[in-house]
């Protein structure tokens, strides 16, 4: 019999069966253009943002959107190709590293993390099991959000201590980890740590340093060319400033060990290439491993869906769908699909979440509530339903 840390991965099988039984086959029409424009518009104006992007893909049809401007109080507004900080959706790009590795065969998703580490990496258990390269895909390692940081949440102090973090550090701390999931979340605890961990396996495994073996692997293969950890100094002319939910400029986002959790920078055009390289039906070279990291699916009662490799399966009214958002310091991102209906939206915001007023866990005002409910009316924004905007 199989255990929760044995699997049977088949990349021909049907990855998406569980979400294709909640939808139907008809055509999806996403909200035209001027619709689409009028809400990033509203957010704009409602001083919830300083600048937007959103971009549809439907079959070979890509549409971009924009409002606002990528600084305050300066004049150059936002286009398809403003660089913007995307956050978790970063997490998806290592679980497409992941499943590529696999699927050339240099590592197996049940296989222990520690057997691709250093070994003066010392990997706590789970309850009495070794923790998989899938448990952290999935986040179900047991490990925390981030490892004991000075400071209070997102405060100056525990940001500046995110990007001074070694991986000596990172290692004494791991070494005394006790990994006990909250008795509520069916296993489920969202991990930028146990992202982490996998960067480094990957990367010790791979024999190169986690940013080139991405690059070399996912990044290129599907042609993103303003997709990396570092802007070049044509990119640095269309950075898009953070800003706190007061409308403040934000420093940029450094995140150093932590970068396969939530450091890439990405703009509008690049993100709509990466929707149609790995929606169903792609050609692209990375399509075979973008259908592998669905075909694992956990309990996550916390996000109301399942958990899968690097992506979250939300259900939702007319029928669940595929998401990751991403949230910095300074901005928010979010990425939804249909897979049934080969459409994604893409939502990018230079400022970060109002918590007042918002969920973090869902991405916060400014980019998820926005790519969900294109994605699915049914679901309000922000502003709807008697919420502010």
């Amino acid at each position: 019999m199989l255990n929760r840390r044995t699997f049977a991965i088949s990349i021909a099988a049907a990855a998406f069966a569980t979400s294709s039984r909640a939808m139907s086959a008809d055509t999806l029409e996403i909200a035209d253009d001027s619709t689409i424009r009028e809400i990033l518009k509203r957010r704009v104006l409602a001083k919830r943002t300083v600048g937007m992007a959103a971009c549809v893909v439907e079959s070979e049809r890509k549409r971009f959107i924009t409002w606002g401007w990528e600084r305050l109080n300066d004049s150059r507004t936002v286009t398809p190709d403003t660089v913007f900080e995307i956050g978790s959706i970063t997490k998806v790009f290592t679980a497409l590293l992941l499943a590529d590795m696999t699927r050339r065969g240099q590592v197996a998703l049940d296989d222990p993390v520690a057997s691709h580490l250093p070994g003066d990496f010392k990997v706590p258990l789970l309850n009495g099991y070794k923790i998989t390269l899938a448990d952290l895909a999935t986040h179900t390692s047991g490990l925390p959000r981030m490892p004991t940081l000075p400071g209070e949440l997102f405060s100056p102090t525990w940001r500046a201590a995110i990007a001074r973090f070694s991986v000596d550090e990172f290692k004494m701390w791991l070494a005394g980890e006790h990994p006990a999931p909250p008795p509520d979340a069916g296993g489920w605890w969202y991990s930028n740590a146990g992202y982490a961990l996998l960067g480094m396996a990957l990367a010790h495994r791979g024999g190169k340093p986690y940013e080139e073996l991405l690059q070399e692997r996912v990044i290129g293969p599907i042609g993103l060319r303003e997709t990396t950890f570092h802007p070049t100094e044509l990119m640095k002319r269309h950075l898009a400033e953070g800003h706190r939910s007061d409308l403040t400029p934000e420093p940029p986002f450094e995140s150093t060990i932590f970068a396969a959790a939530g450091a890439l920078r990405s703009t509008a055009r690049d993100l709509a290439q990466f929707a149609a390289a790995i929606l169903p039906g792609s050609r692209s070279r990375i399509a075979p491993a973008a259908r592998l990291l669905l075909t694992i699916r956990r309990p996550a009662p916390w996000i109301g869906g399942e958990q899968a490799l690097g992506w979250e399966v939300r259900n939702a009214p007319g029928g669940s769908f595929v998401t990751k958002d991403g949230v910095t310091w300074g901005q928010t991102a979010s990425m939804v699909f249909d897979p049934d209906k080969r459409v994604a939206v893409v939502v990018l915001s230079n400022t970060f979440p109002d918590l007042r007023f918002s969920n973090l866990s869902s991405g916060g005002v400014g980019a998820a509530d926005i790519a969900h409910h294109l994605l699915r009316p049914q679901i309000p924004m922000e502003g709807q339903g008697g919420t502010r905007y």
